[in-house]
């Protein structure tokens, strides 16, 4: 079902209802971009790994937000289902809470356009959000104008707060009280003053205090994005206090309003239900950062904070690729998963969608629309989870009473392009594979790949993952040859090479100082004039590696329909 600013109040109590009923939830997101793939390293750790993608959170929106609910209904052994398709863009707000400003990706936007995605949809009825910090912000904003209010009426300013009044200006203030004189000989009930700065208004605050005592009392509003005085004739405290709290709770039912898609996300957390999705370490970095809480600095945090919101997380691109699915799963492109957990040895469980509710069908074929991405994710997960059970000879209501055949896939985030199965382990320690093989090598600018491959040509074949122009990790194949090749290799005056810990130590106590006149580099994170290098890396260093160690996402340049599914 298709959800903007326009049905989403009407449908947040059957939305509230569907994700508390539900047995798990599966999620996708869609992005303004996604340039976080140029960035990350083969030999980079999981807090590298997560610094480079909480960047790429502060600069992307997620525009559309998909949620496919789940329900186990063990009166007949058969998933029901029901899909939310949600158009998500946060509307401008007010001072209180700054326009949002946001990077967009020229090739996302573009194929996102050739999938059939509405922008206009989306930047006119897309449905507003703020995270816990922002609506923290605003609300202390509006309870301490309402404190504002409630002293103007029970207390007069003393003499020692007056701000005496610049001779400039004066005429200014006279002019305004003159007006007001006025207005007070009239039936009219409101007097409009002249737009002036802040400091002119505080002026005629005080001043209007001591001369129209108890006969005016002014308030600030906006008007066309201005911030203008409103003067109207003095009500009874008991009158004036009920008008403050008209005026109190409409500015929270506007904040109520921008909350937004939020609420959805709170119920969602709030249910402790589990959490689907695919190759969605990015999807759920937005998820916390967008419409809960300010993604933490320090990445201990960040893990702790995150477990503590979604106990149970479940990521099908690494459940796909581990030892138990990864020979009968040959990619992990979502859309190929399907196609191999659609036929044997997997079967799909019958899942129909929820009477009277709406959802999607595998022939619906709406790739890269969120809600269907979500839905398809969740026929993925069952059939692998339904697969597990077979091999325990377990029958359909036992395989689904609880999640205890997934405990080793649990909160464990797939980590794209790493080169040793690395994840974010939101439970607990992270891996921490033996690098001993892996070498950080610096060189002059004028090295390329066939250098560095002839260089330890001696110790077999290698991978390289360049850093910049001047630097790379070199990872030999022959594990063994490691401790030879860097006594071998440790005597140049032309480059330098240490022990991977030796250069994740040194990153520790801070990052070495950048070379001098380094040459511009291209937007795909490519130095000039060497594009064609790093992209034969991969191809050429390979060629004398193992067929286990083939690399399948090859490129770091932005492709939807493969690199991030």
């Amino acid at each position: 079902m298709e959800v903007t600013s326009s049905n989403f109040k009407e449908l947040l109590p059957e939305i509230e209802d569907v994700i508390n009923k539900s047995t798990f939830l599966a999620i996708d997101c869609e992005f303004s971009g996604l340039n976080v793939v140029s960035e990350i390293n083969a030999f980079d750790t999981p807090k590298q790994y997560y610094e480079k993608v909480r960047k790429n959170c502060k600069e992307f929106l997620v525009i559309q937000y998909g949620i496919s609910a789940f329900r186990f209904d063990p009166s007949d052994g058969k998933f029901k289902q029901r899909s939310y398709n949600f158009y998500i863009f946060r509307r401008p707000i007010n001072k209180n809470i700054p326009d949002q400003r946001f990077l967009c990706q020229t090739s996302s936007i573009n194929f996102l356009t050739s999938q059939g995605f509405d922008f206009n949809k989306l930047f006119k009825s897309g449905i507003s959000y703020l995270n816990m910090s922002e609506e923290t912000d605003y609300r202390e904003k509006i309870e301490d104008r309402q404190k504002l209010r409630n002293n103007q009426h029970n207390n007069q300013q003393s003499p020692s707060e007056v701000d005496p009044i610049p001779q400039d200006v004066q005429p200014v203030v006279d002019d305004v009280l003159q007006q007001l004189s006025d207005f007070l000989d009239t039936d009219n009930v409101e007097l409009e003053l002249p737009k002036c700065n802040a400091f002119v208004r505080r002026l005629i605050y005080q001043t209007t205090a001591q001369k129209f005592k108890n006969k005016i009392t002014l308030q600030t509003k906006n008007r066309n994005k201005d911030r203008i005085l409103v003067a109207s004739k003095f009500k009874s405290k008991k009158e004036q206090q009920e008008i403050d709290q008209r005026l109190f709770e409409e500015e929270m039912s506007v904040l109520d309003d921008f909350i937004g898609f939020t609420k959805v996300l709170r119920i969602v957390v709030d249910s402790g239900k589990m959490i689907v999705g695919h190759n969605m370490c990015l999807d759920f970095l937005h998820t916390i950062d967008k419409f809960l809480t300010p993604l933490a600095k320090e990445y201990d945090e960040f893990k702790e904070c995150a477990h503590a919101l979604f106990k149970n997380v479940l990521d099908t691109k690494f459940m796909s690729s581990s030892d138990e699915f990864k020979d009968l799963i040959q990619s992990t492109v979502l859309k190929d998963v399907l196609e191999a957990v659609s036929k044997d040895p997997f079967q799909l469980p019958t899942v129909e969608i929820e009477d009277a509710g709406q959802g999607y069908r595998v022939e619906d074929l709406k790739e890269h629309e969120a809600g269907y991405d979500a839905y398809i994710t969740g026929l993925c997960f069952l059939s692998m989870w339904n697969y597990l059970g077979t091999l325990k000879e377990l029958s359909t209501a036992d395989i689904f009473k609880d999640f205890s055949l997934l405990e080793p896939y649990l909160n464990k985030l797939y980590l794209m392009m790493l080169r040793d199965s690395q994840y974010i382990n939101l439970a607990g320690q992270d891996p921490n594979p033996s690098r001993d093989h892996v070498f950080y090598l610096t060189f002059p600018r004028d090295w390329r790949l066939n250098n560095i491959i002839e260089l330890f040509s001696p110790f077999g074949g290698v991978y390289v993952a360049w850093i910049n122009e001047t630097s790379a990790y070199v990872g030999l194949f022959k594990r063994e040859q490691a401790a030879v090749a860097l006594s071998t290799l440790s005597q140049s005056d032309t480059y330098s090479i240490m022990t991977y810990s030796r250069r994740q130590a040194q990153l520790e106590d801070g990052p070495s100082p950048a070379p001098v006149n380094r040459r511009k580099r291209t937007l795909d994170n490519t130095p000039r004039g060497t594009a064609s290098k790093k992209r034969q890396t991969v191809l050429e260093a390979e060629s004398e590696t193992p067929k286990k160690c083939a690399r399948k996402e090859l490129t770091k340049t932005f492709v939807e329909s493969d690199a991030w599914d």
